[in-house]
C-alpha cells in the first residue's frame, strides 16, 4: 500500500475531481457537512486521496493485483489506479461491494462472493489497460466509455455468443451453489458478462459505428474460429509460476485483441462490421477452417494446457494479423 500510495501522490490521478468522494471518505460525515470547503482545500489533499485509493485497490483487488497488472500490461501503477477508478464507476462496483458487505451470510460465502467480485474487477481493469489511454484522467475515460458500455449492457442478452453465454451460465450455477443472494448474483454476472465491453466501446467510438455491430462482428469471429472458447478457458487457468502467469495474460489479451484489430481493419471506410467480417471469413475460408479445426481438436483433448493455448494463439496471430 505504501508503494502504491507513493506512486499515486506523484500522479495526476489524485487531481481528478472524481476523487473528491475518496477525499471526503477520509473524514467523518459531520465534518464534511460542516467544513467541506476546508477539506477540499486541505494541504494534504493529494496524500489523503492517494492513501484512500491505495487502500481500496489493495483491499478490493488483493495485495498483488496492481503490481501484477502493471507487469502484465507494461503499465505504471498510476495507469493501474486510473483503470481501477474507471472500472469502479463504469461497472458500479461500489454498489456490489456494499451489497456483499451488508449481506447476512456465512463468512465463507461472503468471502467467496468477494473473490468473484475481485475476478470481475481484474477482468475489467485489464480490458481498460489494454484498450484505452490510461494516461488520461479517470473522468475522461469514464465520460468517453460510459455511453457505449451502457448501450451494450442494455442489449447484452441478445448480443452474447453461444460460448460466452455457456460460460456465464456456468458461473450462475456456481453462484447458486455457494448460496449467493439473487441480487448479488445478478450484479456479479453483469460485471463478468460485460467482459470486452470497454474494448468494444472504444473501437466503436474510434470507427464511428454502433457498438452492437462491433459486438456481432467480434462474436462472429469468436464462434467461427473457436476463439471465444480459447479466451474463456485461458482466463480460467491457474498459472504455476510468474512466467506462466504472464504468458496466460498475454494469450487472453491476444484472443480478444486480434479480433478487434481485424474488425477495425475490415471496417475502414465506414463498412458494415458484420458484413465486412463475413466477407473476410469467406475470402480466407481455408485458413479460418484450419484454426477452427485446431481449436476443436484442443476442445476434445483430455486437459487444456498452457502449451496448447499458446499454439492456438500463435496460429490465430498468423492468420488474423
Amino acid at each position: 500500500k505504501m508503494a502504491l500510495k507513493e506512486a499515486l501522490v506523484a500522479s495526476i490521478v489524485v487531481d481528478d475531481p472524481i476523487m473528491e468522494a475518496d477525499l471526503h471518505a477520509a473524514f467523518p460525515a459531520v465534518l464534511v457537512d460542516r467544513f467541506r470547503a476546508a477539506i477540499d482545500s486541505h494541504r494534504l489533499r493529494r496524500e489523503l486521496i492517494a492513501t484512500k485509493l491505495a487502500n481500496q485497490i489493495v483491499n478490493r483487488g488483493g495485495i498483488t493485483l496492481p503490481f501484477e497488472l502493471a507487469e502484465e500490461m507494461g503499465a505504471t501503477l498510476a495507469d493501474v489506479a486510473t483503470a481501477f477508478v474507471a472500472a469502479r464507476e463504469l461497472f458500479e462496483l461500489r454498489k456490489l461491494w456494499r451489497a456483499i458487505d451488508a449481506a447476512e451470510l456465512p463468512a465463507a460465502v461472503q468471502m467467496e462472493l468477494h473473490l468473484r467480485a475481485t475476478d470481475g474487477l481484474r477482468v475489467q481493469m485489464a480490458d481498460l489497460l489494454r484498450s484505452t489511454d490510461t494516461k488520461a484522467t479517470p473522468s475522461a475515460l469514464i465520460d468517453r466509455l460510459r455511453p457505449g458500455v451502457e448501450r451494450i449492457a442494455g442489449q447484452l442478452d441478445g448480443l452474447m455468443g453461444l460460448e460466452p453465454k455457456a460460460q456465464l451460465d456456468r458461473l450462475a450455477q456456481e453462484l447458486a451453489r455457494v448460496g449467493a443472494p439473487a441480487d448479488i448474483a445478478a450484479q456479479l454476472l453483469r460485471v463478468q458478462g460485460l467482459d470486452g465491453a470497454v474494448a468494444v466501446a472504444q473501437l466503436s467510438a474510434d470507427i464511428d459505428v454502433p457498438e452492437a455491430a462491433v459486438v456481432r462482428a467480434y462474436a462472429l469471429l469468436g464462434e467461427r474460429l473457436g476463439l471465444d472458447w480459447a479466451k474463456g478457458v485461458a482466463a480460467q487457468l491457474v498459472p504455476s509460476d510468474p512466467w506462466e502467469r504472464l504468458l496466460v495474460a498475454g494469450l487472453v489479451r491476444d484472443f480478444e485483441q486480434l479480433r478487434l484489430d481485424l474488425v477495425r481493419r475490415v471496417t475502414a471506410g465506414g463498412a458494415d462490421p458484420v458484413a465486412a467480417t463475413q466477407a473476410w471469413l469467406d475470402a480466407n475460408r481455408d485458413r479460418a477452417d484450419r484454426i477452427a479445426a485446431t481449436v476443436q481438436r484442443a476442445r476434445g483433448g483430455a486437459a487444456v494446457t498452457v502449451a496448447m493455448l499458446a499454439h492456438l494463439g500463435s496460429q490465430a496471430r498468423v492468420v488474423l494479423s
